[in-house]
């Protein structure tokens, strides 16, 4: 995975975690500047305000650059919101322990329960962000800290104050021990994910091992064949043809290494500077001289400024591939193949769009149809590496592959670069 790819998926975990219910949102402000009016009201300090008021600006802002569609999604961008959501819990916590040095008992009972409210939701909110999870029991710690000092400096017997810090220690024994158990089901959770991981390569090995013996089986025998008779033949035009044929063997045997290479992502790429406008017209015109007539190709406007850095043979043998399945899942009846592009700036990503008018994919299958050697063609009409080989191309560049059925009918295909 790419450090763009990375920082990407861990902004949108903290996305989901604090940017995603707007009701939750909208409730948690209105209690917290609820709060701070009563206690103004209660204390007449207009540090109340402040801190109401205050938390509920900061953390909308941090919302609001949170959820925005134009985000970039680089390293300084997740560093950014990691620091100000460690800064906005701060400054509500440090309230609570301000709450408890005040004199009436009401004030300290609203500490209590602020605290206890903070720590379940940031114990909840952050199971997916370690360093913010480790954060939020830090800052629970010094919390209880403050507070205990607070009762105890206001406590005259000493059983009361002997009271008051086991009843710290309680408190914060359990946010560590939460914590602590959150760790535990997050390793147990990695673990069966590695044990399931370890489990599909183990089945991919087995596919890999029957289907390369299959194609390699067919193409040894079409090349030992010809040379066979290549060997008795006595006319050298006709020898010239056997070996033609053993020649276009050994070419389809090298398809085959290379189509395994990209899947596994480590073939060489000759990366260069693609404009994509000029590229895809390029191909479109390719595609219609070599897709039949009953196959319409319409190629949609590509705005002139889009560029990308890949290998420019394999991005061709990848739109390739994807056109030739659009093909034949529409034979015989022929239909439209569009080719399209949809760039995210934001995201500094552009979308190569591959669409036809065929049945689709069946649900049940559309996650699998990424994988090596899994076709839905007849035996003998696909090796079942074309999608796996373009999935492979899309990630060795640092991007993805995504397939949906469209609501009108067919397939999409979306082979998603980073842009330049």
């Amino acid at each position: 995975m790419t450090d763009t790819a990375k920082y990407r998926r861990q902004i949108e975990i903290l996305r989901h975690a604090d940017a995603t219910s707007v009701t939750e949102i909208l409730t948690r402000h209105a209690i917290v500047v609820g709060g701070a009016v009563l206690l103004w009201i209660g204390t007449g300090q207009a540090l109340m305000l402040a801190w109401g008021f205050g938390y509920s600006l900061l953390n909308g802002i941090y919302i609001l650059f949170l959820s925005s569609p134009k985000l970039p999604k680089g390293r300084a961008t997740y560093c950014a919101l990691f620091l100000a959501s460690m800064i906005i819990s701060s400054w509500y916590a440090a309230m609570t322990v301000y709450l408890t040095t005040l004199d009436a008992r009401v004030f300290e009972f609203i500490g209590i329960c602020g605290l206890i409210g903070l720590g379940l939701y940031n114990l909840s909110r952050h199971t997916d962000l370690t360093y913010l999870a480790m954060w939020d029991t830090l800052l629970i710690t010094f919390c209880v800290i403050g507070i205990v000092l607070a009762f105890v400096a206001k406590t005259e017997t000493q059983s009361h104050q002997v009271a008051i810090v086991f009843a710290g220690f309680g408190i914060n024994a359990y946010y560590m021990m939460t914590y602590l158990s959150m760790m535990r089901t997050r390793a147990t959770l990695r673990s069966a994910q590695e044990a399931e991981v370890q489990s599909q390569k183990m089945r991919a090995v087995g596919q890999l091992t029957s289907g390369i013996a299959h194609d390699f089986n067919n193409i040894l025998t079409v090349i030992r064949g010809n040379l066979d008779l290549a060997s008795e033949l006595p006319d050298p035009a006709e020898r010239e043809t056997m070996l033609d044929e053993a020649r276009t063997g050994c070419d389809r045997a090298a398809h085959l290494v290379r189509q395994l290479l990209a899947f596994s992502r480590k073939s060489q790429m000759k990366r260069s500077d693609i404009n994509l406008a000029s590229f895809l017209e390029a191909f479109a015109f390719s595609l219609r001289r070599v897709l039949p007539e009953t196959v319409r190709v319409v190629l949609s406007d590509v705005p002139p400024d889009l560029s990308l850095r890949a290998d420019r043979q394999l991005l061709e043998t990848a739109l390739l591939n994807c056109a030739i399945n659009a093909r034949d899942a529409m034979h015989p009846e022929g239909g439209t193949l569009r080719l399209a592009t949809y760039a995210s700036t934001s995201a500094r990503e552009v979308a190569i769009l591959i669409e036809d008018t065929g049945p689709g994919v069946p649900p049940a299958m559309i996650d699998r149809i990424t994988e090596p050697f899994f076709t839905t063609k007849q035996v003998g009409e696909g090796s079942g590496l074309g999608l796996s080989m373009v999935k492979g191309f899309a990630e060795q560049s640092g991007g993805r592959l995504e397939l949906r059925n469209r609501p009108s009918g067919g397939l999409q295909v979306a082979l998603i670069l980073p842009l330049i």
